[in-house]
């Protein structure tokens, strides 16, 4: 079954691969060498009980895995709300992923910042729940590299600098082969999607 997590998390990388694709189309028709490049993305996900609903508020009791309860209210929307039902399993996905490339010597840097956003919701008759997202590209230039400290500060396309703390294996790899003065393409996309699930 297509959930709405599944359904928001291919749109959005099918628009990272879009913005990102760029960067390798002239990366491959510019430099005979192909140039550094990392990707790495992560989806979570954290259940929860419906305990109550109120159809007059929208309002929503739930209680997650660990006992706690907390009171949230569905907006517009959330598709389909007259469907839930005390009982149902009410699931959050959060999806992160970042995408780099080197840019070839000699490439211009844009300045230029594309945001794509995105949201999708329950079809008409599905169990309730909706989703956004964004992906966001843009070109930084490498300041400064630590791999001691696994840093990179970088000049961001609004002109300011930026020290990214680099926690992932994928990134401290990424950022061992970059040098000063490098051009890196960027591409980060993230989205949150809830949704009613059938128990189990």
């Amino acid at each position: 079954m297509k959930t709405i997590a599944h359904s928001l998390f291919s749109a959005i990388l099918l628009a990272a691969a879009v913005a990102h694709g760029g960067a390798e189309t002239a990366t491959k028709s510019k430099a005979p060498a192909e140039q550094p490049s990392m990707q790495r993305e992560a989806v979570e996900e954290a259940h929860a009980s419906v305990v109550s609903v109120d159809p007059a508020t929208r309002e929503i009791m739930l209680k997650g895995e660990d006992g706690r309860t907390g009171a949230y209210t569905a907006g517009p929307e959330v598709k389909n709300f007259a469907q839930i039902r005390a009982g149902d399993k009410v699931v959050v996905s959060y999806y992160r992923g970042i995408a780099a490339q080197v840019l070839p010597p000699g490439a211009a840097a844009s300045k230029e910042v594309n945001q794509l956003d995105l949201g999708v919701t329950a079809q008409p008759g599905t169990k309730p729940g909706a989703g956004v997202g964004s992906a966001i590209r843009g070109t930084v230039v490498v300041q400064k590299i630590d791999t001691k400290a696994n840093s990179l500060t970088v000049l961001k396309p609004d002109g300011t600098s930026r020290t990214i703390p680099v926690e992932s294996d994928e990134g401290r790899a990424f950022i061992k082969k970059l040098k000063k003065g490098d051009k890196v393409d960027v591409v980060y996309a993230e989205a949150l999607a809830v949704e009613v699930r059938p128990q189990t």
